[in-house]
């Protein structure tokens, strides 16, 4: 019940309360139920009283799930995210559950399930309505930084893989300092479980010359599989062979980066532990979520280290789900095992994405002779962003974003007064604008840094787009 004794009435909170009730009722297998407010107003002490007339349908079962709308996704890929099979006991929560389900597949534009009465008065027929979209993608990156100038990253990918919800990706990113090529794919539901199971091949090619004075050639490949302990708790695990080659260091480049030059070679397992209460996977308004990563490397190969992250999101609807309040924060920390300490490729860049305002590695232990980024063992992040309309019909897909970015980069074990490592905070605020446009998402981020240290390096602007095929 929304509706309180000595409240001032409002006609928006009996419809909350109908909906609730109905839901309530529902979860109690009573499927065709009618929940009608009496309203008697008494005109000399200016109140009103309700009553909900609650008219029950007999108790009901599921006695068969159609699926129609369906041109090229099998019949399977539906029905595997149904919380209702046939012969269950009817629940309304685990209804919405499903639909909400089906909708974060991404398959389809849209989705709409519906009751109607079955053979005999305890049966119901649910029918599940679903309109197809291209799942194929094509996707174009672009940005600038003062240092890097102009990149872009291509992506081909079909999320729905000859109809039977596997994804498969190849991706490559090209600029004057990266070129990564990636091969990736999932089998969602592997031998029909519950049981997500892919492989990754990467070969990395990155130029950090301006950042650290060095150029890291990464090839390498993971297997991962995933699988629900609960209906919100899910954990992933896997296995990374990656080796990696730190090259072109100049003799000019700081000592740091000279003495990790040459090949490594590491192995490693993981897991990450996910915690999800969001009311969606893909475009969330209402809801929470925490992360935990961890990696352990020295399963043969020459690292030998453990790396710890957690991270977690909540997102909170303002007025209504167009205007969104968004708290999100992470940190993390590498300890190594044994003597060797933390190799350069294995520590943290905190920067471009994840602190906007800053360029790429742009923040965090800096040899100040060179100017030389050295990376970090631990850090901190948080963002805090609002979601807006800009005044346009919600068709046109344009959204404003006011957000400020909070981080910090630290802890290298070098004694030397010219390599600051005082872990001091960053801080930058900015404003956004995205747009669902027919050419696929298209967002630009101006950010300002407000906490900074003079070697820190800026990066104001920054501009992303996507097409769908």
């Amino acid at each position: 019940m929304t509706t309180r004794e000595g409240d001032w009435y409002n006609a928006q909170e009996v419809e909350n309360t109908i909906t609730k009730l109905s839901n309530a009722v529902g979860d109690l297998q009573y499927a065709f139920v009618d929940v009608r407010p009496r309203i008697s107003r008494n005109r000399d002490n200016q109140t009103i009283d309700i009553v909900y007339d609650i008219v029950e349908g007999p108790r009901v079962f599921v006695e068969r799930i159609d699926v129609t709308g369906n041109v090229r996704t099998l019949d399977k890929v539906v029905r595997r995210e149904m919380m209702l099979s046939e012969g269950d006991p009817f629940s309304t929560t685990k209804l919405r559950r499903s639909e909400q389900r089906i909708k974060d597949l991404g398959y389809f534009e849209r989705v709409n399930i519906t009751t109607a009465e079955g053979s005999a008065p305890d049966r119901t027929v649910m029918n599940v309505e679903v309109t197809e979209q291209s799942t194929g993608e094509i996707s174009i990156g672009a940005g600038y930084s003062t240092s890097d100038g102009p990149l872009a990253d291509f992506s081909i990918r079909e999320r729905n893989l000859l109809g039977r919800g596997q994804d498969l990706r190849f991706g490559a990113t090209v600029s004057g300092s990266r070129q990564e090529y990636d091969v990736s794919f999932t089998e969602p539901y592997f031998l029909d479980r519950d049981l997500s199971a892919g492989f990754d091949l990467f070969r990395i090619t990155r130029d950090y010359q301006d950042e650290s004075s060095f150029d890291e050639k990464s090839t390498g490949m993971a297997l991962r599989m995933g699988y629900p302990l609960t209906e919100n708790l899910r954990q992933r695990v896997y296995y990374q062979l990656q080796n990696t080659d730190i090259t072109s260091v100049p003799s000019s480049a700081s000592q740091y980066i000279q003495d990790q030059k040459g090949a490594r070679l590491t192995s490693l397992i993981g897991q990450e532990l996910t915690y999800d209460r969001r009311n969606s996977r893909l475009n969330p308004t209402e809801g929470y979520y925490i992360r935990l990563t961890n990696d352990l490397a020295g399963l043969g190969g020459d690292a030998r280290f453990l790396r710890n992250r957690l991270g977690a999101g909540y997102y909170l609807p303002l007025f209504d789900e167009s205007w969104v309040v968004s708290a999100t924060g992470e940190v993390g920390y590498i300890v190594g095992i044994g003597d060797d300490g933390i190799a350069l490729s294995d520590r943290f860049f905190l920067g471009g994405d994840t602190l906007r305002g800053f360029n790429t590695a742009g923040i965090g232990p800096r040899d100040l002779r060179t100017g030389d980024a050295l990376g970090g063992t631990r850090y901190y992040r948080g963002s805090v962003e609002m979601s807006f309309p800009v005044g346009l019909p919600e068709e046109f897909g344009l959204k404003g974003h006011a957000f400020s970015d909070v981080g910090t980069l630290g802890k290298v074990d070098i004694n030397d007064p010219l390599v600051p490592d005082d872990e001091s905070v960053r801080l930058s605020v900015g404003t956004g604008l995205s747009w669902r446009s027919p050419f696929g998402p298209i967002r630009l981020d101006f950010a300002v840094p407000i906490l900074k240290e003079d070697y820190d390096k800026k990066e104001i602007f920054r501009f992303s787009f996507g097409t769908r095929f």
